[in-house]
């Protein structure tokens, strides 16, 4: 792991590659080791960047409240600092969500975004949801974060797959508690929708076909989007980078490849 000391603290993050670079924004409570797969593989063809998030990882803990609109402003200064070119950018949960507000603030540093199991908001509009908001913070605050890992890791993995189970549980109980709550507040009832519809960019969004969130609720808002497409991998639950990484990362390469094939300038400067 190397470091960067970004205006809003220090950032850790993985390089590994030659070529054109791509950026990789893993989800809530994770870390850059959730890609490992991806960036073996892609590393193969591109200069891959993974990023812990501030609050996760390695990264600098979170002190003070965060909105997804700091996320973005670190993952664009990181853009800049580094002096990357317009990059693809992959986010899974709540990295999807900092893609999104990314293209929403600077659009012109996504050349393409490739989003797995996430959204361009969160609201709290259902029962469900508020439920599941709910039940998480109660363990949260009274229970820990060992409790509240075996509940994600026991959602994330079939009981078949115990071995993915008990990483994702050590990696989700080494969390930093106040890290933990600042940055999953920062997704509650945050949306970048209204903004990333009116984009040209082009999106591919990837769900298991058993994620949390049905594949319905990503066909609503890719069909929204202008320059959207959904693909669906079978046999896979919310962490599909880890259950299915070698059809993750055929799309990935796929969607790439074409983006790089038929890319034209969006009109955007590069201002950084």
């Amino acid at each position: 792991m190397e470091y960067i000391n970004l205006p809003s603290g220090r950032v850790a993050y993985l390089k590994k590659g030659r070529g054109q670079p791509i950026l990789l924004l893993h989800g809530l409570g994770s870390s850059v080791l959730d890609w490992q797969a991806q960036i073996e593989y892609l590393s193969q063809f591109y200069l891959v960047y993974a990023i812990d998030l501030r609050g996760h990882g390695l990264s600098d803990k979170l002190k003070t409240p965060i909105t997804m609109t700091d996320f973005a402003t670190d993952v664009a200064n990181f853009i800049c600092t580094m002096n990357m070119e317009p990059c693809p950018v992959i986010g899974i949960s709540m990295g999807g969500m900092v893609t999104f507000q990314l293209m929403a603030q600077q659009p012109e540093l996504v050349s393409a975004a490739i989003i797995i199991n996430s959204a361009p908001y969160f609201p709290v509009d259902s029962l469900k949801i508020r439920l599941r908001i709910f039940s998480r913070l109660l363990l949260l605050r009274f229970f820990g974060m060992k409790l509240l890992s075996r509940m994600v890791a026991n959602n994330l993995f079939p009981a078949a797959q115990q071995q993915l189970r008990r990483v994702a549980l050590q990696r989700i109980a080494a969390n930093d508690k106040a890290s933990y709550l600042r940055a999953l507040n920062a997704v509650i009832g945050w949306s970048a929708l209204s903004e990333v519809k009116q984009l040209n960019t082009r999106v591919l969004v990837i769900s298991g076909d058993r994620d949390y969130t049905p594949v319905s609720h990503k066909q609503k808002y890719v069909s929204q989007l202008r320059n959207a497409q959904l693909e669906v991998i079978k046999d896979s639950g919310h962490a599909s980078p880890i259950d299915q990484p070698e059809q993750v990362n055929q799309l990935l390469r796929s969607f790439i490849e074409e983006c790089h094939r038929t890319s034209k300038d969006t009109g955007y400067p590069i201002v950084c």
